[in-house]
């Protein structure tokens, strides 16, 4: 499957740029040159509020149609191939797909202790993980815990199918063992039901209060 392509791009009403764009691991990026300029673009996955084909006149490149990507912060941008005429199809379909993958990054695993447990637990967790977050696949890995719980959080843009290869370490059996004196149940994965974030203060430094806008405070923009 092709991961690169030769296209133009224009973001909201600005001035059309060419280059190609690739397809990474967690982002699209844009690379190549404008008017009088180099010009790139790197687009979180994550961040796509939505994509399609735009028809309209206002979308085309050109007169073609073009691929418009919606974001949650920031202008749209419109896409055009420069010399295939399907790219556009099948630009939107693998963008849908990515994009519905990083909105499924997250599982939280809820794991009940037997009361009075939670120091032998705070020691066997200060050992850390009994698996390598980064070779399983795991962008973040967070512990939180209750005198009655602890929630296990992994972050992923494997999305959900991170768990699987991690349950498949030997690792994490044998350290588990050790778990077996405290627990008061079977783990339990939390379904999440709600989930919000700021647009990033990088892109807009207007979000910040006035003090913070310059990259002081021990803000390093």
């Amino acid at each position: 499957m092709k991961t690169s392509y030769s296209v133009v791009w224009r973001e909201g009403e600005g001035p059309l740029a060419r280059g190609k764009l690739e397809f990474l691991s967690k982002q699209l990026r844009l690379d190549g040159m404008g008017p009088t300029s180099s010009a790139s673009r790197e687009i979180d996955y994550g961040d796509l509020a939505g994509v399609r084909v735009g028809r309209a006149a206002a979308d085309r490149i050109d007169g073609r149609p073009s691929l418009v990507l919606e974001r949650h912060a920031g202008d749209p941008l419109a896409i055009a191939s420069v010399v295939e005429p399907g790219m556009v199809g099948e630009l939107a379909e693998r963008l849908s797909a990515l994009q519905h993958a990083g909105g499924e990054r997250r599982t939280a695993v809820v794991v009940p202790l037997v009361p009075g447990s939670d120091d032998a637990v705070r020691a066997l967790l200060a050992g850390g993980p009994p698996f390598d977050p980064a070779a399983m696949g795991l962008d973040r890995h967070l512990v939180f815990m209750t005198p009655d719980e602890v929630v296990f959080v992994f972050e992923s843009w494997l999305g959900a199918s991170v768990l699987e290869p991690m349950l498949a370490e030997p690792g994490l059996w044998e350290r588990a063992a050790a778990w077996h004196p405290y627990l008061a149940g079977p783990p339990r994965i939390a379904q999440g039901v709600y989930s919000w974030a700021r647009p990033s203060v990088t892109a807009d430094r207007s979000l910040l209060p006035p003090g913070l806008r310059n990259g002081d405070a021990g803000f390093d923009f």
